[in-house]
């Protein structure tokens, strides 16, 4: 395995994670969804506990949706009663105080309860490390690739794109097709060692590669070969 200086691999993970984007707006949300049941008065107490079930896939919480669901209906069903008599006359009546007290509990109850669900409806599932590992190696070659550009001597400095060499920088897994080695080739471009000669020869016959393009050209590389490790790929002069 090809190390840096520092005894890190080479396209190894960084110190830092990458923060998950929205991450205040998610918390503000999960803040409203634990409150349904208060916000409408106990009469859509049960949505964020069914939408709980439906995520969670527990037994307790389709009871706990079921119970919350006949108390609602029980409440809507007495606030909506009509007096008999007839049309004309028909009113709303009062809703006896039993049911204000059953929506009263279902702005609370179902309140709290979604209150100590909200971490585990909401928590952000922790990314694959493999991903997390390769989307950071892909952030530190393009940060190396900007300085090559911007500065070609503070990148041989770095040594960036030369694994083979001792180094603090970690570019991400970069090779510089202009003077890396052909162990160097084979191990982080996944070439044969044929190949690999190949494009030691290229680069000497002509003076240096600038592209993957002039690499296509002047070897018997394939173009799918080259486009597969295409941002890998740095051709310093």
């Amino acid at each position: 395995m090809l190390l840096t200086s520092g005894g890190r691999p080479i396209g190894g993970s960084a110190e830092l994670t990458p923060r998950r984007p929205g991450g205040g707006l998610r918390r503000v949300l999960s803040f409203v969804w634990a409150f349904v049941p208060v916000l409408s008065f106990g009469f859509l107490a049960p949505i964020p506990i069914i939408h709980a079930a439906i995520k969670l896939r527990t037994w307790t919480l389709w009871a706990a949706s079921a119970l919350y669901t006949a108390a609602e209906v029980l409440a809507w069903s007495a606030t909506m009663t009509v007096t008999s008599g007839p049309v004309e006359a028909a009113e709303v009546s009062d809703p006896p105080v039993w049911a204000g007290v059953l929506l009263l509990g279902l702005a609370v109850v179902p309140t709290i309860h979604a209150l100590t669900l909200r971490g585990r409806v909401f928590e952000s599932r922790p990314q694959d490390p493999a991903i997390v590992a390769a989307l950071q190696a892909r952030q530190r070659r393009e940060e190396a690739k900007a300085i090559a550009a911007r500065d070609v001597g503070l990148a041989r400095e770095l040594r960036i794109g030369r694994p083979d060499l001792p180094r603090q920088f970690d570019d991400g897994g970069l090779v510089d097709v202009n003077h890396a080695p052909a162990p160097v080739m084979v191990h982080l471009l996944g070439l044969s060692e044929a190949d690999a000669t190949q494009v030691i020869e290229a680069r000497d016959r002509i003076g240096g590669l600038s592209s993957p393009e002039e690499l296509i050209a002047y070897t018997d590389l394939s173009p799918t070969l080259v486009d597969s490790v295409r941002e890998r790929l740095l051709f310093l002069p």
